[in-house]
């Protein structure tokens, strides 16, 4: 994991990545350090996450600044906004399906570019609109999608 010591590269962080996972532990945790591996898992599943670890005994002002108080702290940050807040004691299944959840949404902000290709042929491949994440996908970015979905391409 990155080490981050400034709110300064912190902000540059969520700033250039689409999406960081912040863990935030201390020196002498030892919950911290027991549940640091198991964090990693998460992230070599999930690639798409960039990894950020800040030390809040070593850098108490920015675990503050990042509102802090108890650790261990999981801070998940999608386009600079922060999305997932996970402290003290919270459940790492249920924090892996927010992260996966959170993943599968921005993979299909990806097909907007490709819907032109996906609608060439007559018809919708229905298995798209099947997927929830699609879907929600669809629903939050309506205004930019769906008209173009009815409009250029005749669906």
């Amino acid at each position: 994991m990155n080490q981050i010591h400034t709110i300064e590269a912190f902000k540059e962080t969520i700033r250039d990545h689409q999406l960081v996972l912040t863990y935030i532990s201390g020196t002498n945790c030892g919950v911290c350090s027991s549940i640091k591996p198991k964090i990693q898992e998460i992230l070599n599943r999930q690639p798409a996450l960039y990894p950020v670890e800040i030390n809040s005994h070593e850098d108490q002002e920015l675990a503050a600044q990042l509102s802090v108080f108890t650790i261990p702290a999981v801070l998940v940050h999608a386009q600079g906004k922060e999305s997932i807040r996970e402290a003290r004691y919270f459940s790492l299944v249920d924090l892996e399906q927010q992260i996966e959840r959170l993943v599968g949404f921005f993979q299909y902000s990806r097909w907007e570019k490709d819907l032109p290709r996906l609608f060439r042929q007559k018809g919708t491949p229905s298995l798209i609109f099947h997927d929830p994440n699609f879907l929600l996908y669809l629903l939050l970015h309506g205004g930019a999608v769906v008209p173009d979905l009815f409009g250029k391409f005749g669906i």
